[in-house]
């Protein structure tokens, strides 16, 4: 497979056709390569990427693809890209019903007008990609479904075994906020002993996937030959399995996840690109239904304590009320009675409100705050 990102742009008519071949997403540069080619010519008003050379789209290059066309979008340019229709990039990027701001077509002049040639056949119903979309698109109604992160993981997990063919063990890696990775869910424990292999030795494919600055994915096909993570390959082979997938499931936004979902597969070359462009995919869906989850287990958890923090204001109010109106003190003189009796009873104020509240005469000894 050929490393390396190539980018190439030429005029036609009042488009621009972008030219990608190699892999898109495995570099920090790739977005400012992108960007930068198009924004180097005069404003078209179509610009259409050609990923039919492209031999692997990751995660990240999906992520690209899209921050782009929204750039331009904005600038009133109109986007699209062109896939081989037989191929794995074409497969997964029509299975991932992709926002309006990025169209998919299977020709050049299809997407320079904006217009796709009607097929002579029909697609058959039964085709692998129907039931890709098909599962993508269960896959997506369910996920925004889950309203917890743990929810979220193990239906990932699930879907991995059911998407990726080649897939046999499933696992998800996160790293805590102090950089300690760890493994939350997994379909298998030998997928989890795996991942705690290269925790321990600092070293394999997870790892790599899920550290910031690493590679969008780390694969082998075949880990007999693999050279380098010596200490996994080593484990790898005790439990028979014979090629590894983990790509990145980072996040972004006002609470970001960092991690990677990793696939293990017992067979001969058990991973291949249909394999892999299906399980970048899936974590593109994941990373996504991942930020979604944290957002809203985070609102949640903020609403909670807003809930709270009115209840507490509420039931402190109603006992310096009783205070106010049995023993004729001022709302500040309340307040310190209350405040000078949790520290002396070692209560939370709260606490002591809600019994005052319940039980009015329980203050009723005169009582004077401290002068």
């Amino acid at each position: 497979m050929t490393t390396g990102l190539g980018i190439a742009a030429r005029p036609a008519g009042r488009g621009l056709v972008v030219q990608v071949t190699g892999i898109l997403g495995d570099g920090e540069g790739d977005h400012a390569s992108l960007r930068g080619v198009v924004s180097a010519l005069p404003p078209p008003e179509v610009a259409v990427f050609d990923l039919r050379e492209v031999q692997l789209l990751t995660v990240a290059g999906v992520r690209e693809l899209l921050t782009v066309a929204r750039t331009l979008g904005a600038r009133g340019v109109r986007c699209g890209v062109v896939v081989d229709a037989g191929g794995a990039v074409g497969s997964v990027l029509r299975a991932a019903a992709l926002p309006s701001e990025l169209d998919v077509f299977d020709a050049v002049d299809e997407a320079l007008t904006g217009v796709p040639r009607q097929p002579e056949v029909d697609s058959p119903s039964g085709s692998d990609l129907d039931e890709l979309a098909v599962r993508f698109t269960s896959l997506t109604q369910m996920l925004i479904k889950d309203t917890t992160v743990d929810a979220t993981l193990r239906r990932v997990v699930g879907a991995a075994r059911s998407i990726v063919p080649g897939a046999d063990l499933v696992s998800v890696t996160l790293r805590d906020p102090a950089g300690v990775f760890f493994t939350p869910v997994e379909t298998s424990a030998v997928a989890g002993t795996l991942d705690r292999v290269q925790y321990r030795t600092g070293q394999g494919p997870c790892l790599d996937a899920a550290r910031p600055d690493g590679p969008a994915y780390a694969a082998s096909d075949d880990l007999a030959t693999e050279v380098r993570w010596p200490h996994f390959v080593k484990a790898a082979a005790e439990h028979e399995v014979t090629a590894v997938l983990s790509t990145d499931l980072h996040t972004h936004g006002p609470v970001a996840v960092g991690g990677a979902l990793n696939i293990y597969s017992t067979k001969a070359r058990g991973l291949d690109d249909h394999d892999r462009h299906a399980a970048l995919l899936l974590a593109t869906h994941a990373a996504l239904a991942l930020a979604h989850t944290v957002a809203t287990e985070q609102a949640m958890l903020h609403n909670q304590n807003l809930h709270r923090a009115s209840e507490s204001r509420d039931v402190i109010g109603q006992a310096k009320g009783i205070l106010m109106a049995r023993q004729g003190m001022t709302a500040d003189e309340a307040f310190e009675v209350l405040s000078h009796t949790s520290q002396n009873l070692n209560i939370k104020l709260v606490d002591l409100a809600r019994t005052l509240a319940h039980h009015p005469d329980s203050l009723d000894t005169p009582v004077r705050p401290r002068r």
